[in-house]
């Protein structure tokens, strides 16, 4: 979609530049751009060319609608609109801050859409395929996205927060909605109703009334999503029928994590569905299968109502239910018949001994910008942690291999790579807290961590992810505290460290697949609850091969008295990694 043609130019001080948009607007032709220096442009705009308009800034390039009606409307195909803020439309839904109608590959990019009393972007009409929605913040309108009818839609790394509704999308077909934030909103993060093949990706949909509702939709593919905090459902399928809902983290929803209601062959495989108020119901549903979740949550993990035998038929089978399971476990539910309510018992016949495993290409990133550190690149930062105070919530953070002799503070969603784990190496110099993770969704991968006082300090943070490090020559290799849940160490060589890995006043942590050979104790943990001394470890090398559970010693405190407590990695590896 790259403009060939003249430039035009609004605002600033050029001898011919134009005073208003529409002006610059009316007198080019298809190909040419219209470049908008910043200010504060009082308009209702009317793109029906072929062309470019693009903003200085977008946060000081401000068109304002004045509540008059839709403050940029697109008819003309082919129309890239970048670097704005699109502010005060009419109320109502058939206005918007932007509106696409009629209109193919239209790219709308890096703008700001607030404030508007109706709609943030409004894309209607099947002659609108192919367009574009990416990397906008879309801030307190009354729908953020509402969209109707419109085939192939990508809709990409945009923030959609504080908005009435999220992103409302009907009867929209082949299309992708990914690496979104939809936080925030008083509604739903995002309504799917109608749709056909849309592939919801990377996204996540954090604090808002519920998370993502998947209505009378077909063949959708929702994947690696982190669906949190919403105050009723995490995510809720209605209707839908041959979905598949796979590798997403669900949790802290304040009422159902997952939410079938009369929706039949569905696939739920291998979901993180924890620390929810409950984890899947089932009302109504039928022949969905539902394989290789990890489930832990506060109330009930499944459960299920049907009132007739038909929705009674569903597939269960190797789940992680909160801890191994020999038996095959049981998930209660009810055949009502009016409104009473009849006992009725499924079974998954094959639990999990021990949660699925993560793949660690789950720590890359999905959402956001990428920052670089050393290298050769002319922007790359010198220091990791000055990329990591230049850094967004959920960016990654790159280091080249090199040798990196700094303290690292993570104070908010990341994911910190390492080019390569025995080459890009962070180096305490005997005296440092050399990586220190005080933010929840830290993912760090691909280093050497070594010769520090505490190698990896994880402290109130909890959802993250150590994996695919070399861990070495500290005091602790990996000290977890102060209330950390939900927290995965895998796959990395804890070698010559004093303790390797040590779990203070914190619960649900996950240890497998790593190798360990430390000098006074690979790993043990202490709390000041039962519920603190809950972790999970499995298949890891303690040092040589173990033909019998390894055990895991620990302490639980009650009050003053001081009980010795034991975990098992009950299947340790006869073999280092």
């Amino acid at each position: 979609m790259t403009m060939v043609g003249t430039t035009l130019y609004v605002g600033g001080v050029g001898p011919g530049n134009y005073t208003n948009i529409q002006d610059a607007i009316e007198n080019a032709t298809s190909g040419d751009t219209v470049f908008v220096y910043h200010g504060f442009y009082a308009e209702n705009i009317f793109i029906g060319k072929s062309i470019t308009v693009r903003g200085e800034n977008d946060s000081t390039t401000i068109i304002d609608g004045d509540r008059l009606g839709t403050v940029v409307t697109i008819t003309a195909s082919n129309v890239i609109i970048q670097g704005f803020t699109i502010q005060h439309s009419k109320n109502g839904i058939h206005y918007a801050g932007i509106d696409i109608s009629t209109a193919s590959n239209v790219l709308v990019m890096e703008n700001i859409l607030r404030d508007n009393e109706g709609l943030g972007i409004s894309i209607r009409g099947p002659g609108t395929l192919h367009t574009q929605i990416n990397a906008n913040i879309i801030l307190n309108n009354s729908y953020g996205l509402y969209l109707e009818d419109s085939p192939q839609v990508n809709i990409t790394g945009n923030t959609i927060m504080g908005n009435g509704e999220a992103a409302y999308l009907v009867r929209v077909s082949v299309s992708h909605v990914s690496n979104n934030l939809m936080s925030g909103n008083s509604g739903l993060g995002l309504h799917l109703e109608g749709a056909f093949s849309v592939t919801v990706s990377g996204n996540t949909f954090g604090d808002n009334k519920n998370g993502m509702y998947l209505y009378d939709s077909l063949g959708c593919n929702v994947i690696d999503n982190t669906v949190y905090r919403n105050r009723w459902y995490g995510l809720w399928l209605k209707d839908a029928t041959e979905n598949t809902i796979e590798n997403n983290n669900v949790t802290k929803n304040g009422d159902l994590g997952v939410y079938l209601d009369t929706s039949y062959d569905n696939t739920i495989l291998s979901n993180t569905i924890v620390d929810n108020d409950n984890g899947i119901y089932f009302k109504d549903s039928s022949r969905n299968i539902i394989s290789d979740n990890n489930l832990r949550n506060d109330k009930f993990n499944a459960d299920f109502v049907t009132h007739t035998l038909l929705h009674f038929r569903n597939t269960w089978r190797s789940n992680y239910w909160e801890r191994p399971r020999v038996m095959p476990y049981p998930i209660s539910g009810s055949f009502k018949i009016n409104s009473t309510p009849y006992p009725l018992i499924a079974f998954d016949w094959s639990p999990l001994r021990k949660p699925p495993e993560v793949p660690l290409s789950e720590t890359q990133n999905r959402d956001g910008n990428i920052w670089y550190v050393g290298g050769s690149g002319p922007n790359n930062f010198s220091s990791i942690q000055d990329a990591i105070n230049h850094a967004m919530a959920n960016d990654t953070v790159y280091v080249f291999n090199g040798t990196y002799h700094e303290a690292c503070i993570v104070d908010k969603p990341l994911h910190i790579m390492g080019e390569n784990k025995t080459t890009a190496v962070l180096d305490g110099d005997g005296t440092k807290d050399l990586v220190t993770i005080v933010a929840d969704y830290v993912s760090i991968s691909g280093f050497t961590i070594q010769n520090s006082h505490f190698d990896i300090l994880v402290n109130h943070s909890s959802n993250g992810n150590i994996s695919g490090n070399t861990i070495l020559s500290g005091l602790h290799g990996v000290s977890v505290q102060n209330g950390c849940r939900f927290l995965t160490i895998s796959r990395n060589i804890f070698q010559d460290n004093v303790y390797g890995v040590r779990l203070y006043e914190s619960t649900e942590v996950t240890v497998s697949y790593n190798n360990f050979h430390n000098f006074k104790l690979n790993a043990f943990y202490f709390g000041t609850a039962l519920a603190q001394g809950r972790h999970h470890w499995y298949h890891n090398y303690w040092d040589k091969p173990h033909h019998l559970p390894y055990p895991i010693r620990g302490k639980i405190r009650l009050g003053t008295v001081s009980l010795l407590w034991l975990n098992f990695d009950w299947s340790p590896s006869q073999t280092p990694f």
